[in-house]
């Protein structure tokens, strides 16, 4: 099983515009490289995405309210 690329993610998530939710940036990694379970990477964005909310780098897509996705929106330092 490989792991969670940190750093891919973070470069996908900075040159984002507007909002995005967990299950994109997955199947943006996912296009990156096919040998990834597909299961198991949607759960460790997820966590990414949460994190990086914790620490301040993502917020929630106030503006999404109306999904039941989860959307995030960069905050650029």
């Amino acid at each position: 099983m490989k792991t969670f690329d940190t750093q891919l993610a973070m470069s996908i998530v900075s040159h984002s515009t507007g909002g995005f939710s967990y299950d994109t940036l997955a199947r943006a990694l996912i296009s990156m490289d096919k040998s990834e379970n597909s299961t198991k990477l949607l759960e460790s964005c997820r966590a990414f995405c949460l994190s990086l909310e914790e620490q301040g780098i993502l917020r929630r897509c106030h503006k999404c309210t109306n999904s039941q996705d989860e959307y995030f929106e960069y905050v650029a330092h």
